[in-house]
């Protein structure tokens, strides 16, 4: 997970620096790295997930049960 990690940052720097280089040349193809970083760090995000939602996904749950009757009665249903 770790080694995901620093080698996500290594891959998002990189982005932004050619970003950088190319927003001084030309305004419009920054903007498809713009959306490259942004899948890249969704998709980074979606991995930890999915590789540790055994322990996340129990606990979201858990709190919507618990939640749910105290959002019912505040909303009147």
């Amino acid at each position: 997970m770790i080694r995901l990690l620093i080698v996500a940052v290594i891959i998002i720097a990189i982005l932004l620096i050619i970003r950088s280089n190319r927003k001084k040349t030309n305004s419009n193809k920054s903007d498809i790295y713009k959306k490259i970083i942004l899948v890249f760090i969704i998709g980074i995000v979606l991995i930890f997930l999915v590789t540790s939602g055994k322990f996340i996904l129990p606990q979201i749950l858990q709190i919507f049960k618990l939640a749910l009757p105290f959002l019912t009665k505040f909303i009147g249903i």
